[in-house]
């Protein structure tokens, strides 16, 4: 022990990491940088503390930069970075190191980058679940849902000797079902009840690594069917969702997770998220504020808790998500006053969140907050000045996005801009108006070529700018629109979407 301290105190430039075997048991250390290692021999309860029976210096490997990532990824995300950054510098055919960069570039938001490593870490190990569970993952934040459920629906049928991943995947898959274009709320809970029963079976596992992946996964499945419950349509909803809460969170408190701070925090984060969200399966007139205040303390707990700029920004990031959802919850239940003071605070939260994020997805989702903020002023408030401002935000969002808009997002964000328009022109800002209605009509053309909208979404855009070029004595351009309107009612494709 001596000795091991004293050459410890010469190695202080480097941070040693552990060294587990197969069961998780502590066999010994090595520094990274130095090819040091300290070996253990087996722990003697006659003799506490751990003793070293050999000392080896090998050349600077990549194995033990991952083996500390590892232990890093947890807590330290942004130290983990520059370690599997080495790692991969040392040895670019490391599965392992590639793996686990793509899953911590994906928490920090840098999707392209995480796509590079996990596709690199599958062609030198294709049959590790683990990395394709984060390629589906990396596709589910590229906006990519049904190639991320086809690609885990495979990835199970590789999965048998990897029981945890394969858990993981059948509630990834679950959440999927339930979050679709066309979501199947019963498949979802099929899912994530497979997920529990598979994950139940792995919690007493003699490797601490598995039994704390299988305890992730029982509490996220547990979360995954409180939200179907909510979303779908089942008898008791209010008590089944409780239930199933209330099973997440003896999870979020168990002995074992509750020793890892970050993910006992991180659980309890998440619990508090999925409250709020299932909130749309209950009464209107029961009240939310409650569970948007706990969201705000645990979000903010995290957020001050952390020196770590990845960690940091990702709570941002999931905080201000979870407030989006009670934007929406009170936009539909009219109530808008506190629908714009909780979205101006989660407008700081994410933009708190996105400084460093490169996901596409992701300022898209930023710009459409900006869009839902400026229509409630429009729309629930009558105050187009106020709305124009927010429109103001969300417009180079969009129109730098509009080049890799997915085409079935298209007559959605044309019917966005051809309702800004109407603020616009409100203002007397009549060529901002017409821009903007004719930019959303060509997007929602594309969209009705395309199929992922009706040609009924038509009818509003031409018939504003009829309205439009007539107010303006463009008498030529007037009749083009009224005519396109006309046709469109006659052929009874008309919409009383206002």
């Amino acid at each position: 022990e001596q000795v091991r301290e004293s050459l410890k105190g010469e190695l202080h430039r480097g941070k040693a990491v552990m060294i587990p075997n197969e069961r998780g048991e502590i066999i010994g250390e090595v520094f990274p940088e130095k090819g040091v290692f300290f070996l253990f021999p087996p722990v003697d309860s006659a003799r506490p503390g751990l003793w070293v029976n050999q000392i080896a210096i090998e050349p600077v490997t990549a194995e033990p930069f991952v083996l500390r990532a590892e232990a890093l990824t947890t807590e330290q995300p942004t130290e983990a970075l520059r370690d599997l950054l080495d790692a991969v510098r040392i040895d670019p055919k490391d599965a392992k190191a590639h793996g686990l960069l793509a899953q911590v570039q994906l928490t920090q938001g840098n999707i392209d980058a995480a796509l590079v490593n996990c596709e690199q870490a599958i062609r030198l190990d294709e049959q590790r679940p683990a990395y394709h569970i984060t390629l589906a993952r990396i596709f589910i934040q590229m906006n990519r849902p049904e190639e991320a459920k086809q690609y885990l629906e495979e990835t199970i049928l590789i999965s048998d000797r990897y029981p945890h991943e394969k858990a993981q995947a059948l509630a990834i898959i679950g959440d999927l079902y339930r979050t679709g274009v066309q979501p199947d709320y019963e498949a979802a809970i099929n899912y994530h009840s497979d997920a529990i029963r598979l994950a139940s079976t792995l919690q007493n596992h003699a490797n601490s690594t598995i039994r704390l992946a299988a305890k992730e996964t029982l509490f996220l499945a547990h979360l995954g069917a409180a939200q179907d419950i909510a979303w779908g349509q089942w008898n008791d909803k209010e008590e089944s969702i409780n239930k199933w809460l209330a099973r997440a969170k003896d999870i979020a408190l168990d002995p074992e997770v509750m020793k890892t701070k970050r993910i006992s925090a991180d659980f309890l984060l998440r619990l508090a998220i999925t409250a709020l969200a299932t909130q749309i399966g209950f009464p209107p007139e029961s009240d939310i504020d409650p569970y948007v205040r706990k969201v705000i303390q645990t979000g903010d707990e995290l957020i001050d808790g952390t020196n770590d700029p990845i960690l940091k920004q990702k709570y941002q990031w999931d905080t201000g998500l979870a407030l989006y959802d009670a934007v929406q919850i009170y936009q539909i239940r009219r109530d808008y006053t506190p629908a714009l003071r909780y979205g101006e605070l989660t407008v700081k939260y994410m933009e708190g969140g996105i400084a460093e994020r490169r996901s596409d997805t992701d300022l898209y989702l930023l710009g459409r907050l900006y869009f839902r903020l400026g229509a409630i002023h429009a729309i629930g408030k009558k105050n187009h000045s106020a709305a124009i401002e927010w429109f103001d935000r969300a417009k180079p969002v969009f129109e730098r996005l509009l080049p890799k808009i997915n085409p079935e997002e298209l007559g959605r964000l044309g019917e966005t801009l051809v309702s800004m328009g109407v603020s616009y022109w409100e203002m007397n800002q009549q060529d901002e108006a017409i821009r903007l209605s004719e930019r959303g009509l060509r997007q929602i053309e594309k969209g009705v070529k395309y199929g992922s909208v009706d040609s009924s979404a038509l009818t509003i855009p031409y018939s504003n700018l009829a309205t439009m070029y007539e107010k303006l004595n463009r008498s030529v351009d007037a009749r083009k629109y009224r005519s396109l309107a006309e046709e469109l009612k006659a052929s009874g494709h008309e919409t009383q979407r206002r």
